[in-house]
């Protein structure tokens, strides 16, 4: 068996941060809204950008080929509620459900979003993330995990 440790990508300040903070954030950082915590973002590296590429064509094809729905990639707020935004690399939003695609961010749970773990945000991808869309009523989460 395998065992790989990851790392946790920082935490800003130990306080309770809102929607409102979030907006007003203006250094060239991507962050995420976990549950009131403000969480520094990586940007995706170059085989995390090839890999995120080659999922999105397919499932954009089989959507626009089937008339399901919408398909966006990162960097795209997705606000769950005052104190959860979050970015996946690929979401979907179902043709029943458009409403909730907004100017700025999607405002409510995709049908379903995907996203590639790094190294750095592991631990939040596969754990964090996974209760929160579960709580926030996904009915997909798909986990793709690079072989290294």
């Amino acid at each position: 068996m395998k065992i790989r440790r990851f790392a946790m990508t920082p935490v800003l300040e130990n306080k309770k941060y809102t929607y409102e903070d979030y907006l007003k954030i203006s250094d060239d950082k991507r962050y995420e809204l976990i549950d009131g915590e403000l969480i520094i973002t990586p940007f995706p590296s170059t085989r995390h950008q090839r890999i995120s590429r080659k999922i999105e064509f397919v499932i954009e094809k089989f959507v626009a080929d089937n008339n399901l729905g919408e398909v966006f990639d990162a960097p795209y707020d997705v606000y769950l509620d005052e104190e959860n935004v979050v970015q996946s690399d690929i979401l979907f939003v179902s043709r029943d459900r458009l409403s909730i695609i907004g100017e700025k961010n999607i405002q409510g749970s995709p049908d379903m979003v995907i996203k590639i773990v790094s190294e750095n945000s592991a631990y939040r991808d596969i754990v964090q993330k996974k209760n929160l869309y579960a709580r926030f009523g996904v009915k997909e989460y798909w986990i793709v995990i690079p072989e290294t």
